[in-house]
């Protein structure tokens, strides 16, 4: 029984060192960069920076002011809402005191 054991053992870790741990070091290793490829740096130099957006982006005020008044309703129904929030709260209380006291 325990010539087995000690055969599977050995051939257990001749399979991780031969062939496990090989595969995957080859799995991970870098593929080397092909010259004619472009990075995105390059790409944008070559375009003569015309097609960034903060080189032609200019806020209009009227748009802003818009927006702006936008964010004012979207944070007073906000508050309402967390006001209703603590109105249903209070009258789940009082409903469970009922309940307590029939």
């Amino acid at each position: 029984m325990n010539n087995l054991l000690f055969t599977a053992l050995i051939i257990a870790l001749l399979y991780y060192f031969c062939y496990y741990l090989p595969s995957q070091k080859k799995l991970n290793a870098n593929p080397p960069l092909k010259h004619h490829q472009f990075t995105q740096t390059e790409a944008l130099v070559s375009n003569n920076h015309a097609d960034l957006p903060s080189a032609q982006f200019i806020p209009d005020p009227e748009q802003i002011k818009k927006l702006q008044k936008e964010n004012q309703e979207k944070d007073k129904k906000l508050k309402e809402l967390s006001e209703v929030e603590t109105i249903l709260d209070q009258l789940l209380k009082g409903i469970q005191d009922l309940n307590n006291e029939l």
